[in-house]
């Protein structure tokens, strides 16, 4: 019998996976041939069964050799018993079924009863992990996915699962789930899936009183800002760990129990600086600013820090927007001339301060070597001089990107492409697979809340490295990869 159980609880309600979707996973999910049964109730369908069991219509259509979707009030029908379902179903299979709560958890029951029972036992270690995901899975619009012969053409059209919105986050849970795939010999894991739109306070209030019945181990949310705060009051108050995959915001890690997947800038200015002190021994670096465009704490940082790893005689800092007529003077023609740019204007303004930074570059490259590092933003610029851009070594960090020359994300991408028939999209898709794959090797190894690092995953597309942000934060991951961009093409160069 398998290790691996996902249960899946949305708001709204029960959401069954397409028959693609569940071959795609596990070919091998249902766990035998066996069947339970369940007695039509008055206003089921054959939808809302198959919704109720994680299976498809097809399947049940197959399995009681119904032609159509027409069944009868009192009606016994069988039920494949999948991995996901088999709990569901009484022993003696004659009996009337466990109430939902029951059926879908049965152990929360006798757990309770023996927590009573045995007073202040000494708790053992948790043999079962049970993991929680917030997403926005915008459930309530998955019948826009429904062909029928007035939208068929428009349907065709739509080719792209991003048209539509039930799609936009789900990247993320897939690849979550194809980590669990890869784990399920090695551990157990209940996994609460909630629809909780992206910042619907009142969606996530009802969510979190769902959480309160269950013994979760670690929260993983995909949501916005007003939403997170209530999630992550609730984990300071109960001691949960929770990750937050997407935001930037240093607040966030006034949760102790909070782990901070994306680096600050800190984070990234020592990825650099580390980068070109053991990679481009031979260089001069030059790190421009404004007053009115650049963070004053990254500056600071800089100013404090950089000694640490560059010769003070190999760098210089200057105002831009003062002195850029005299940024020529400090090219050395013998070094490797490193622009570092730290100016981050707003909207057209930044377009245009990039478009004029990078031909003002390129015209240098005849009599020095020249190289810039900046925002991996000025990729998406379309009035960008490109040919210019290609005249100097362009580098940026990001911490997700697809990255084809990264092996571990290429084998990630073909296991993407073989469950899900699609590619895995820019960001969500390996984001959920790491923090999955992660967060549940850290938790197998010990309490992640006293070191939540774990060495050489091997399977990792980004490996995270967590340090605590302060005695009373929470973890700020410090691992992020340098790209560079040359002859038009995006590659990998380095990670710390």
């Amino acid at each position: 019998m398998k290790k691996f159980v996902v249960v899946f609880l949305l708001l709204s309600s029960l959401v069954a996976l397409s028959q693609e979707d569940n071959n795609a996973i596990n070919n091998s999910e249902y766990s035998s041939q066996d069947y339970g049964l369940h007695e039509v109730q008055k206003g089921e369908t054959l939808y809302s069964i198959a919704k109720k069991y994680f299976i498809t219509v097809t399947d049940l259509q197959e399995a009681n050799g119904l032609k159509d979707s027409n069944v009868k009030q009192g009606e016994k029908i069988k039920i494949p018993k999948t991995v996901s379902n088999n709990s569901m179903f009484a022993e003696d299979e004659s009996t009337a079924q466990a109430t939902d709560e029951e059926a879908l958890f049965p152990a929360n029951k006798s757990k309770n009863k023996a927590s009573k029972s045995k007073g202040n036992a000494v708790k053992k270690k948790k043999e079962t992990l049970n993991i929680a995901m917030l997403l926005p899975l915008y459930y309530d619009n998955i019948y826009d996915l429904v062909f029928n012969q007035s939208n068929i053409e428009e349907k065709k059209i739509q080719n792209n699962r991003s048209t539509f919105k039930c799609f936009s986050y789900i990247s993320f849970y897939e690849g979550a789930r194809l980590a669990l795939s890869e784990l399920e010999n090695t551990c157990k894991v209940n996994l609460y899936v909630y629809d909780v739109g992206e910042d619907d306070v009142s969606k996530m209030k009802t969510a979190i009183d769902s959480l309160k019945t269950k013994d979760i181990d670690l929260i993983i949310p995909l949501v916005f800002k007003n939403s997170f705060a209530l999630l992550s009051d609730y984990s300071k108050q109960n001691n949960i760990a929770l990750v937050n995959p997407m935001s930037g915001d240093e607040s966030i890690l006034n949760n102790e129990n909070v782990f901070k997947i994306q680096p600050n800038k800190q984070s990234e200015a020592k990825s650099i600086l580390t980068y070109i002190s053991e990679k481009k021994k031979n260089s001069h670096l030059i790190i421009i600013y404004d007053d009115a465009s650049t963070p004053k704490d990254l500056l600071q940082w800089y100013k404090d820090n950089i000694n640490t790893y560059i010769d003070s005689t190999s760098w210089t800092i200057i105002n831009y927007a003062k002195h850029s007529a005299k940024m020529k003077n400090y090219l050395k023609p013998n070094k490797d001339n490193i622009v570092i740019n730290l100016i981050t204007k707003k909207g057209n303004d930044d377009k245009l301060f990039a478009n004029k930074l990078v031909q003002t570059l390129s015209q240098w490259t005849a009599m020095y070597r020249v190289s810039l590092f900046s925002n991996n933003r000025w990729l998406d610029y379309e009035n960008l001089d490109y040919s210019s851009l290609n005249k100097i070594d362009y580098y940026f960090t990001l911490t997700y990107l697809n990255n084809y020359t990264n092996t571990n994300f290429v084998q990630f991408a073909k296991l993407y492409r073989k469950h899900f028939m699609t590619e895995p999209d820019k960001i969500y898709a390996a984001l959920g697979y790491d923090i999955m794959l992660h967060f549940v090797t850290a938790m197998l190894k010990g309490d992640i809340k006293q070191n939540p690092n774990v060495k050489n995953l091997p399977n990792m597309v980004n490996h995270y490295r967590f340090k605590k942000a302060g005695s009373d934060k929470g973890w700020q991951n410090e691992s992020t990869t340098i790209f560079r961009v040359q002859n038009f093409n995006i590659q990998s160069q380095w990670s710390y």
